[in-house]
């Protein structure tokens, strides 16, 4: 009895200390605006918290995340769209999340709606997403906000993070998509236990990542070989990724716009940009490249952060005019919208 009594108090004074421990850190991330705002997702790898906020300090400049009851760094929206209301579903990565310390009112998606009236523009951009992560995105939640238009946003990394197992700026496990035929096989990603479980908790989150900086085992234990190894077969799975994603849209009722955004010192056209092109001339799928033009705004006054990948608030005020007269150029929008502020 007296063994069995040692045995429990060695293992409930440990468990008391963690779930103090836990407790305190929760408590600390909420008042200090430094709560988690990311989690995993079995079909998507990670997703937005729900009513999470943060204060992010590890880019160019300090800036407020707050996400909505749906997990999107946007105001509320419900799914049923208002009467009269024209719907834009703006699907993308950090660049339409806003990363880089872009407050809501001046992205592009924001300054958009802004620019017109009678309609609302949905933001979807969740950092780290691959084109496979913002094709099923918008399949299992973009189209519940039944959209009149989505623009499926890319950037130039989002065809390497499509086949990869965990992606290498997130740092986080997710799936893949492969071709068979003319339809995707979803492959779901690979958690540990471990991983599972710290999604859960404060302090095993803390350890998890701790553990990932620290220790390259247990960083190569998360990797899952993928199917995905042939280029050719990479680029015919790319491609009928953006065909998918447009069928899905017009399956739905739902106009459907490529738009790609480009990186600070890209001049030449990338993978993406190239299956854009042959997707418009293909299928005639509605696609616009922003190289050369934002680089052109750029080359007037900066458009990107000074010490990040992002657009600052001008490039997003250069993009939201780029895609602003796309649109209007190519009767996308309805004519009762009208100039507003």
């Amino acid at each position: 009895m007296k063994w069995l009594g040692k045995l429990a108090l060695a293992v409930l004074v440990p468990l008391l200390a963690l779930g103090l421990l836990e407790v305190a850190l929760r408590a600390y991330a909420r008042l200090t605006w430094q709560q988690r705002i990311i989690t995993a997702d079995s079909v998507l790898g990670w997703r937005l918290i729900p009513n999470s906020r943060k204060i992010y300090r590890q880019e160019t400049q300090p800036y407020l995340i707050t996400i909505n009851s749906k997990g999107l760094r946007d105001r509320e929206h419900s799914y049923d769209k208002p009467p009269g209301i024209f719907r834009i579903v703006v699907v993308g990565d950090s660049f339409v999340f806003g990363a880089g310390g872009v407050d809501p009112p001046h992205r592009f998606t924001d300054i958009l709606q802004s620019s017109l009236s009678n309609v609302e523009v949905i933001n979807m951009g969740i950092p780290g997403y691959g084109a496979d992560q913002e094709y099923l995105y918008l399949r299992e939640e973009g189209l519940k906000y039944h959209p009149d238009l989505v623009l499926l946003c890319a950037f130039f990394n989002d065809f390497s993070e499509s086949f990869s197992t965990i992606n290498p700026s997130i740092g986080r496990p997710k799936g893949y998509l492969s071709i068979n035929g003319n339809n995707l096989d979803f492959n779901p990603p690979s958690f540990s236990l471990f991983y599972r479980v710290s999604q859960y908790s404060y302090v095993l989150g803390l350890a998890d990542l701790g553990l990932g900086k620290l220790s390259a085992t247990y960083w190569n234990a998360q990797r899952k070989p993928h199917g995905v190894l042939d280029e050719q077969e990479r680029l015919a799975t790319f491609r009928q990724i953006y065909v998918s994603a447009a069928e899905l849209c017009k399956q739905h009722g739902s106009a459907f716009v490529l738009v790609y955004l480009p990186f600070q010192n890209q001049y030449q056209k990338s993978v993406i940009q190239q299956t854009m092109d042959n997707l418009a001339a293909s299928y005639g799928i509605k696609a616009l490249d922003l190289m050369d033009p934002v680089h052109q705004a750029h080359r007037a006054r900066r458009a990107y952060f000074e010490h990040d990948i992002h657009l600052n608030e001008y490039g997003n005020q250069v993009v939201a005019q780029l895609i602003l007269q796309y649109l209007a150029s190519n009767r996308l929008l309805p004519s009762a919208t009208q100039a507003g502020n």
